[in-house]
């Protein structure tokens, strides 16, 4: 009897389904859109009326794309945002809608909460301090400007857990790396911080249970969702992981010295790592590498790829008409145009900073940034710049990871940019490192699959899973030629930050 999995990534802009094979082969896919609101300057939501349709339609529409039957797709495990902040009461319902992970609101709490805890104590308990991506300045600010809802909400919870219980899991269950995302996990015990739960007034009453088993099965689709949804009422709900792990296991990072680069919404850069050491800067986040009982250390953008998306739909109507004409993504037609300029866009620099500065430059109030453009530049030389731009962020993480003692030798490119031929070339030349693709660039659909898979024993383990399924197609070489042009440009992309920083970005 055949068996198949689904992986579901409900992501910050859309959610995507892909039914796999337990070789990893995609069978079926399907992408849906959906909105953040936008309530104030620095304010990121979502609701669940937005979120929740598009999950059951798309993972409809990849059922059927996929032509299997519905009784022989085995399990489904979610890829999630974290930290999405979910306020649930007593009846399961959301209090308020969801704060998002690039919400800036906690900003002003971040520097109260490391002072109050103790910077060095709140990083070698977490493995991470508050910043702009952590949930705990978030709900220190929701504590302080909204009781009356502080008071209603009967669980504190992320993304994950909420979907799980929407979609029929009796209980609220979380998984290492979505806990270990909020700041909120002491990371080496792997259970939550009371200290830090204390300190923001959460009791542990009212947070989901922290489980270490990966791919926990949470219970059966049953009857009504499995005619909404085109699976079998007998299919599996697993407790799949945080976007960023899911990638990471699709990308194959399971031993240490494995490197995944995500870069999607979010941008991350994972290296496994055998023990849990700590940065001396306190710069990079140390998690669980769930399910497989080790760790990674990392530093991120807020930003990354939809800083590209951002540029997209500001300054592209005319290549996303021409898209829709042509059947050509018009990401593919802005990447044509980038080729057409030179390395460093002809002097133009911009800073991806559209949520934030985050990762190895931690500042809540840097914003994006064109700089150096003259009568001469072209609309090339500003689509190269936001290409570079966002790769030099990558760059300053990578520096960040050398300073601690973490290399990455090759580097697994997941997420949107490994679609792109002409910025996977470009990260490799940034990097001078090779740049590896995978036969899916989708691996949080991947990895949440995989999840599912080893949770329900389809894989022996994570390791297994990873050695199965995942399968590396490409491999761009670094041309040494290119070096020095990128290196000229990538100073001028840390002199116009530093030029900012603490003045404009104050």
């Amino acid at each position: 009897m055949a068996e198949y999995l689904v992986g579901i990534d409900a992501g910050t802009t859309g959610c995507k389904t892909i039914v796999f094979d337990l070789e990893g082969t995609v069978l079926g896919q399907d992408y849906r859109e959906y909105p953040c609101v936008y309530p104030g300057p620095g304010l990121v939501e979502q609701r669940d009326e937005d979120i929740i349709p598009p999950l059951v339609d798309s993972c409809r529409a990849a059922v059927t794309a996929s032509g299997v039957e519905a009784e022989d797709i085995k399990a489904v495990a979610f890829s999630t945002q974290a930290p999405l902040l979910a306020m649930v009461d007593d009846e399961g319902r959301l209090v308020r809608p969801f704060v998002g992970w690039q919400d800036l609101r906690g900003a002003p709490y971040i520097l109260k909460l490391r002072e109050s805890y103790g910077a060095q104590r709140y990083y070698e308990e977490t493995g991470d301090l508050p910043g702009t991506n952590s949930a705990a300045p978030k709900w220190a600010w929701l504590r302080d400007h909204e009781p009356e809802n502080w008071k209603r909400t009967r669980w504190f919870l992320s993304e994950q857990e909420f979907l799980l219980h929407e979609w029929g899991a009796p209980e609220y269950w979380t998984d290492l790396s979505t806990a270990s995302r909020e700041g909120m996990l002491d990371v080496d015990a792997r259970q939550w911080s009371e200290g830090v739960h204390d300190l923001i007034g959460i009791p542990l009453s009212k947070r989901a249970t922290v489980v270490s088993e990966p791919g926990k099965v949470a219970g059966e689709i049953g009857p009504d969702l499995a005619k909404r949804t085109g699976l079998s009422p007998r299919t599996l709900l697993c407790l799949g992981a945080h976007d960023q792990n899911c990638s990471s296991l699709g990308g194959g990072a399971v031993h240490g010295g494995d490197c995944v680069m995500v870069m999607g919404t979010f941008g991350s850069c994972y290296v496994v790592m055998d023990r849990p050491m700590r940065d001396p800067r306190r710069t990079l986040v140390v998690k669980p590498n769930h399910g497989m009982g080790n760790w990674t250390i990392e530093a991120f953008s807020n930003t990354s790829a939809s800083s590209f998306r951002w540029y997209r739909d500001t300054f592209c109507d005319l290549e996303c008409a021409a898209g829709r004409v042509s059947g050509v993504d018009p990401y593919d037609l802005i990447t044509r145009q980038a080729s057409h300029s030179s390395i460093g866009a002809n002097g133009v620099t911009f800073l991806p900073f559209l949520g934030g500065a985050s990762g190895a430059r931690q500042n809540p109030s840097a914003r994006g940034n064109l700089n150096g453009m003259t009568l001469g530049t072209t609309k090339a030389d500003v689509a190269r710049a936001v290409l570079e731009g966002v790769s030099f962020e990558m760059r300053d993480i990578l520096h960040a990871q050398a300073a601690a003692g973490i290399d990455a030798s090759v580097i697994r490119l997941v997420g949107g940019a490994a679609k792109s031929p002409m910025w996977s070339q470009m990260l490799a030349n940034v990097f001078q490192v090779p740049i590896e693709i995978l036969r899916t660039s989708e691996a949080g659909c991947l990895g949440a699959a995989m999840y599912a898979g080893v949770g329900i024993g389809l894989y022996g383990s994570c390791e297994e899973a990873a050695a199965r399924a995942v399968k590396v197609v490409h491999r761009y070489e670094p041309d040494p030629e290119t070096e020095t042009s990128y290196d000229e440009a990538f100073h001028r992309f840390v002199d116009l930050y530093g030029a900012l920083d603490g003045r404009v970005f104050a």
